[in-house]
């Protein structure tokens, strides 16, 4: 098989093309591209003799491509990026996912988020540690996460066994809890870490919703795999209004196993501790405050609180 240069000169020959950009044609560009050179040579022995003229914008397409990602500009499919495959003794075109795109779908398919805000989604642990000097109440609440998530990775790097405890938010309506968390949970899927985020309200009513439909088997389901998420976020914990079900067939379930297994969790709260014991006490069968207290030991074993302030972003948009 000839080499690149020669079978272009043949190509240019029978095929004039116009220039493309400084001056140069499309036949100049590919043959300038240092890895079509590469593909070409490592292939030579398995392409047709007319795998120049047939695939002759397909290698163009990769020579722009590769170019357009290396400028920053605009491509044909963000965040992807041309690579040559052999198909049949012709080169063409195919696209593969770059790392960061890679690191995006694994954290999908590690993040499952029920009933969690759409913004949740987009909440960037590292622009707001960037931010958090403009509102100095959040300060302690986002250091507490960091620290939390810089563990977690360090236990995965490491393969240690030993626990972490997760973070038990606490503060007023609109601070930012929820979104803080979100942003946790992004971060620690992007790193590879498996992480289940759920509003607690909206969990205890997808319970309720499936009785009488799957049965049993459906609501043990999502109960279990509450119990077994590498790291648990249970969002607005005191939402609802307690039941003796909800709280001791569904929280003390979760939190008995994933105490007895050293399993990460977090909480967000409106409540302070004491307020949650109370909480926690009070179903619509009566008072059990002895019911509420061994659930505050899973809570504060699993979890360290930390206030959260600042002002109302809900409000203040």
């Amino acid at each position: 098989m000839r080499d690149l240069a020669s079978v272009l000169k043949e190509f240019q020959k029978k095929y004039p093309a116009p220039a493309v950009g400084k001056g140069l044609s499309v036949e100049e560009a590919v043959l300038g591209d240092a890895d079509v050179q590469a593909f070409w040579r490592e292939n030579q022995d398995y392409l047709k003799k007319d795998a120049l003229e047939i695939s002759m914008m397909d290698l163009f397409e990769y020579v722009r491509e590769k170019k357009r990602g290396a400028e920053g500009k605009a491509t044909l499919y963000p965040g992807y990026q041309p690579t040559l495959v052999l198909e049949k003794g012709y080169p063409h075109v195919a696209y593969e996912p770059t790392e960061a795109t890679k690191k995006r779908l694994r954290q999908a398919e590690l993040l499952r988020a029920i009933a969690v805000p759409k913004s949740v989604a987009k909440a960037d642990l590292n622009q707001i540690v960037e931010e958090v000097g403009q509102d100095e109440g959040r300060a302690p609440a986002v250091a507490a996460v960091v620290a939390t998530f810089s563990a977690l990775v360090n236990q995965r790097d490491t393969d240690s066994q030993d626990f972490v405890p997760g973070v038990y938010l606490l503060g007023d309506f609109g601070v930012g809890k929820t979104y803080l968390m979100g942003a946790l949970a992004n971060a620690l899927a992007y790193n590879g870490i498996g992480v289940m985020m759920v509003h607690w309200a909206s969990l205890i009513e997808r319970l309720k919703e499936s009785f009488g439909q799957n049965g049993d088997q459906s609501v043990l389901s999502l109960i279990d795999e509450a119990k077994k998420a590498p790291v648990l976020i249970l969002d607005d914990l005191g939402a609802d209004t307690l039941s003796a079900w909800s709280r001791d067939s569904v929280l003390g379930v979760i939190l008995e196993y994933r105490m007895q297994h050293e399993l990460t969790t977090c909480f967000t709260s409106n409540f302070d501790l004491d307020s949650l014991e109370k909480y926690l006490a009070q179903t619509r069968e009566g008072q059990e405050p002895g019911k509420a207290a061994r659930l505050m030991q899973r809570v504060l074993y699993l979890s360290r609180p930390v206030a959260m302030a600042g002002r109302n972003r809900r409000l203040n948009q």
